[in-house]
């Protein structure tokens, strides 16, 4: 689908389901983040998070490559004026105690080690709150793209 033919879904969840697909592929998965704009990012690092943290939970997004963005996570989400889950995404990154390394292999090897009930206790409770969905991502996704709509592409 073209970034035209996604201007012209009307219905929000449709289109932030269809431009995530159009944004990820377009830097190929997060392997290519070179390709994306300032608010291109922000909106790939928020579905990524969003995405994961779903799927399997904070463990899993920090342990799988889309941890590699765990270090902009509360940025991006302050961005588009989700400020709760910006802090809560900041709580379940300060569970660790320290920046999680960017590298892939890096932070499979320091959360391997970090491993520890208090951790998986926090991001548990960290995975109940973003569960509760107190902030309308798709509605504030939505508004921060259509605020910067000449950026995406």
């Amino acid at each position: 689908m073209t970034i035209n033919e996604i201007w012209e879904i009307a219905d929000t969840n449709s289109f932030i389901v269809s431009l995530a697909d159009h944004v990820m592929q377009k830097c190929e998965y997060g392997d290519n983040m070179g390709r994306l704009s300032g608010p291109e990012r922000t909106f790939f690092v928020t579905q990524i998070c969003e995405m994961e943290v779903n799927n399997g939970g904070f463990a899993q997004f920090f342990y799988n490559s889309s941890g590699n963005y765990a270090n902009e996570l509360a940025r991006a989400f302050q961005e588009i004026g989700a400020v709760k889950t910006a802090e809560l995404c900041g709580a379940a990154l300060n569970g660790f105690g320290q920046e999680l390394p960017p590298d892939w292999e890096e932070r499979q090897e320091l959360l391997d080690e970090l491993a520890s009930d208090e951790i998986d206790r926090i991001l548990r409770a960290c995975d109940d709150a973003f569960y509760r969905y107190e902030e309308d991502l798709n509605a504030l996704n939505y508004a921060y793209v259509l605020k910067h709509k000449a950026d995406f592409s």
